[in-house]
């Protein structure tokens, strides 16, 4: 071989070495281009979704549900909750612990079961009737007040204001999970002994 040759020989292959070096690189930088895109749009874009029941728009994003949505399905779940007959709770029960996180499922579940198996023993219906609602967009809280109603057959037995607290927990991807369900129970005032 001579020397000449073996030049433009190297030179051809530094060349095309550059090249597939060049290519490379324009390959990474639009991969990582998609990705940063992809991840973008999946933690920024806002969806409208439909509850089970459409009564207005909605907007649900990466950690963000605004107010409508969450009063909506805090509604939906307690209504699910509260409202049952002995026949109807345990596929109620099962509905909402789909919905539920799984931080929050083993407890939810067993005051769910607890509930049930007394409305089936004592053969009771309640109807809960929301009233009015506070919700924490940012914390993804509803505080809702209202009246249970409860009956045995068909005779109405007690009527009593009661007030709940949902929680929920929106994943990055905007999915909405229940997190935990309990009645916000105030303390008595306290009276001064002379009055006991």
């Amino acid at each position: 071989m001579k020397p000449a040759n073996a030049n433009n020989e190297r030179d051809i292959l530094k060349g095309q070495v550059a090249f597939q070096r060049n290519v490379i690189y324009a390959q990474v930088a639009i991969s990582l281009a998609l990705v940063f895109g992809w991840g973008y749009t999946v933690m920024n874009e806002k969806v409208a979704i439909v509850p089970p029941e459409v009564k207005r728009p909605y907007e649900i994003g990466s950690n963000f549900g605004n107010k409508e949505y969450l009063s909506d399905m805090a509604n939906y779940v307690l209504q699910a909750i509260l409202t049952v007959t002995p026949d109807s709770v345990d596929n109620n029960n099962k509905t909402i612990l789909r919905m539920t996180d799984p931080a929050g499922y083993g407890r939810l579940r067993a005051d769910l079961e607890a509930a049930a198996v007394r409305l089936k023993r004592e053969r009771v219906t309640t109807v809960w009737i929301p009233q009015r609602e506070e919700i924490s967009e940012s914390d993804h809280k509803v505080k809702v007040k209202g009246r249970m109603k409860t009956y045995i057959a068909d005779t109405p037995t007690g009527e009593r204001d009661k007030e709940f607290l949902v929680e929920f927990n929106i994943t990055s991807s905007g999915r909405l999970y229940v997190l935990n369900v309990k009645e916000v129970v105030k303390a008595e005032p306290a009276r001064p002994a002379a009055q006991q």
